[in-house]
């Protein structure tokens, strides 16, 4: 039995979920494949897929010899593209994921232009909302908005975004503009769950050298930022974002900004992140350099400053120590420190 291709049409038929899929892949006929990859679980002594008549999944030993032999295919892979030929363009498979609002915003326009560049290499794209998935999901690289956490990756930053508070027009004209922070408490606000796990219910704003911090109220949290944007158009309230993710709804009119003379604080960062393992990949590096090209594109036309890069904003001391709302997490401190 040749064992390294029945490792590679094992982890193809894993990875799509289909033997048939696999085997349109090789353009090999589907038996060729489900005879490889049962002569491979004949060889180890277990079974590796559970096959009924919806289709194929891994069995608990199929999921522990994948997380395996893709380790094994990628090393090879890595292997060949060294010892290649130089100059020779990179190919293979990059399995990459992103942020609801990154991805359909900011970087899925802009594909063609890598998949031009690069004929050899095929993608797949994940949506992701936390950088857990990286692992959970086998990412070779992730585009993530907030502050990496302290984890065994390498960090990427990307760029820096500024917060924008802002509602549909007929909402305002419902409800009224607010011209002062505090003003925010008398507003139905939608809030974004942090990269961390926070609900970030608390916004802090400065202006001429003065901070004032309101608690927003609110009855609608959620980590998918365009759905949230998309409540917001509808009127449903006001929401505080990252400009890059509204740059669809700014322009248009579809959402109007309010408080601009003020600075809406802790606004996160856009990062990429991959395992230290792919550090040495064509495939990531030359990703990453297309999305630093992307971003570096976008910052030189973004709003109200174009061209001019914003400072990294620090983590927040509260980012990463709490779950839920950041408000509470606040008043549990002072009562404790009381």
């Amino acid at each position: 039995m040749d064992k390294l291709r029945a490792i590679q049409y094992f982890n193809r038929a894993a990875e799509s979920g289909s033997f048939a899929a696999a085997a349109r892949f090789f353009d090999v006929s589907t038996s060729a494949i489900t005879q490889l990859v049962g002569g491979l679980e004949r060889s180890l002594g277990v079974t590796l897929f559970h096959r009924t008549k919806q289709g194929i999944s891994l069995t608990t030993d199929g999921e522990r010899y994948y997380e395996i032999a893709r380790k094994v295919a990628a090393d090879l892979h890595d292997v060949e593209q060294r010892l290649g030929p130089r100059g020779a363009k990179p190919r293979g498979t990059l399995t990459f994921g992103m942020n609801s609002a990154l991805g359909p915003i900011c970087v899925m326009p802009r594909i063609a232009r890598f998949l031009a560049r690069y004929p050899d290499i095929e993608m797949v794209f994940k949506s992701i909302a936390t950088i857990q998935e990286i692992e959970e999901k086998n990412l070779d690289l992730a585009v993530l908005v907030g502050w990496p956490p302290e984890r065994d990756l390498v960090v990427r930053p990307l760029a820096q975004t500024r917060l924008v508070v802002c509602a549909s027009p007929e909402y305002w004209a419902r409800e009224g503009m607010p011209h002062e922070p505090e003003a925010l408490r008398d507003h139905h606000c939608l809030i974004v769950r942090s990269l961390g796990g926070t609900l970030l219910d608390r916004w802090t704003f400065e202006k001429n050298g003065e901070r004032r911090t309101i608690d927003v109220k609110t009855r609608l949290f959620s980590d998918d930022r365009v759905g949230l944007v998309e409540a917001v158009c509808a009127g449903s309230g006001v929401i505080r974002m990252a400009d890059f993710t509204l740059s669809r709804y700014l322009p248009s009119g579809l959402l109007v900004p309010v408080l601009t003379d003020w600075e809406a604080l802790e606004a996160p960062t856009i990062f990429a992140a991959y395992p230290p393992s792919q550090r040495r990949s064509k495939l990531v590096r030359v990703f990453l350099d297309f999305l630093v090209e992307v971003f570096a594109e976008i910052e030189s036309k973004r709003m109200p400053s174009p061209g001019i890069a914003m400072p990294r904003v620090p983590k927040p001391d509260w980012f990463g120590r709490t779950h839920g709302r950041h408000s509470a997490y606040v008043a549990r401190r002072r009562k404790s420190a009381g």
